[in-house]
């Protein structure tokens, strides 16, 4: 595979008549993009996590009305809500969606007791509501409808998916080869249109390069896709084209650059690049960041990566959009060649602007490994021999979890997993779930457990 370099070609614009072009140094043009124009740029879902204890009254009312099953709609605080049971895959007992209100949420832990401490809460938000208040106040309303379902409610992270709608958009015809990204691709299958995919990772091509998806849906995905279509099919168009009409045109800034066939003209088409992070990508961006211009405390002692970024709410986003938007460009990049990155990129890169934000934070992601070599190779090995017998066993993920936690050894097990074992930090305990989770199923689908 080619090494691919980070070049950018010389361009030529001109914001007056939104005149864009593109030569390499021999000075031939090789691209003209001045019909490529960005018409919207924003979070578009937002997965807020919390660790709570559950009221007791509530999650009553909650059994009870499931029981029942008189009607799927329950009135909590005042609130009607559309209640369905989950499946274990999720994590969570109930579903409470109310699109209404822009919310819905995920009750009740499977791996948790309701009167302890833990991951009982997860609200997803819808992009109507995110445009609505944004960010700081988004912050405040999820707290307080979390509030109505939890105790000693704590934001222990979240997911966010980053967006951009174009008109404009042509792709190379390449455009997938010359895509470099990290995404391992070893099986083409031509059942959808075409796919390539490993069990985590996968990069799908449905309906004749209509929607392009790399990625894995744990940790960082990147979705390309025509939003015209997609806007259609949802019914979301009415709130897509208001958000489109927002951008004024270069020739007229009374009338907007999007152009919606009220006139009799042609339906501008939209495309929208959108990139998915997991919150266990922001964890890791807490866990290997600092503040370029505050590396030493008021005594003069260097300050760890990780102690001066926060990134768990809505409102912590605001200052690393810009920087989580350039990171992303970087881990899914298109080339024009093994030299330069592709002109559409290169436009991406520099005029896609995050409420004008220009952190000094130096970003890195870390799972934050000990330097204790040797005994994490031993607590690799005792969780390794723990988790074969307990498959063998057929043991619970809840029961593996709660023994290993009540080994004694919880301080190892925080350094093995990069975290900082502390007071009731719920973070160990839910770290060791999914990881165990994973490794019970992959024995028992590898035979082990046989």
């Amino acid at each position: 595979m080619a090494r691919f370099e980070n070049k950018k070609m010389k361009r030529f614009f001109d914001p007056l008549t939104g005149a864009d072009t593109y030569e390499m140094e021999r000075g031939s043009v090789e691209y003209d993009l001045s019909g490529l124009r960005f018409l919207h740029t924003g979070v578009d879902t937002i997965r807020q996590l919390y660790n709570c204890t559950l009221k007791s009254e509530v999650l009553q009312q909650i059994a009870s009305h499931y029981d029942t099953k008189t009607t799927d709609v329950i009135e909590i605080a005042g609130i009607e809500w559309k209640l369905s049971s989950s499946g274990k895959k999720s994590g969570y007992q109930y579903i409470l969606k109310n699109l209404d209100i822009g919310m819905v949420v995920l009750l009740k832990s499977f791996y948790k007791e309701a009167d302890q401490q833990g991951p009982h809460m997860k609200i997803e938000v819808t992009p109507q509501l995110i445009d609505e208040l944004g960010l700081e106040q988004l912050t405040n309303r999820l707290r307080e409808i979390g509030r109505t379902f939890g105790d000693t409610l704590e934001a222990s992270g979240m997911a966010v998916h980053l967006c951009v709608d174009m008109k404009g958009l042509v792709l190379p015809e390449d455009f997938e080869s010359m895509l470099a990204t990290r995404s391992k691709r070893n099986l083409k299958v031509n059942a959808i249109s075409n796919a390539h995919f490993e069990v985590a990772e996968a990069s799908f091509v449905y309906g004749r390069g209509q929607t392009y998806l790399f990625g894995n849906s744990s940790s960082l995905q990147m979705c390309l896709y025509n939003k015209s279509e997609e806007a259609v099919k949802s019914d979301k168009l009415d709130f897509c084209e208001s958000q489109w009409r927002a951008t004024p045109s270069l020739d007229d800034p009374f009338t907007p650059e999007y152009k919606d066939g009220r006139d009799g003209g042609e339906v501008d088409t939209v495309h929208r690049l959108e990139f998915r992070v997991h919150h266990s990508v922001l964890k890791e961006f807490e866990n290997g960041n600092y503040n370029r211009s505050a590396k030493y405390n008021e005594k003069g002692e260097m300050i760890e990566p990780g102690k001066l970024i926060c990134i768990r709410e809505p409102r912590d986003l605001k200052p690393h959009l810009q920087a989580l938007w350039d990171y992303c460009l970087n881990n899914f990049r298109l080339h024009h060649s093994s030299t330069y990155i592709h002109p559409i990129w290169q436009k991406l890169m520099e005029d896609v602007s995050w409420f004008n934000v220009h952190p000094t934070f130096i970003y890195a992601r870390d799972q934050k490994k000990s330097a204790g070599v040797a005994g994490r190779r031993n607590v690799a090995m005792w969780l390794g021999n723990h988790l074969r017998l307990a498959a063998r066993k057929g043991f619970t993920t809840k029961h593996v979890v709660q023994h290993l936690l009540s080994s004694g050894l919880e301080s190892d097990l925080a350094d093995y997993f990069g975290l900082l074992y502390y007071g009731h930090s719920s973070e160990l305990f839910l770290c060791l779930t999914d990881f165990v989770d994973k490794r019970l199923r992959d024995h028992r689908l590898n035979g082990v457990a046989a």
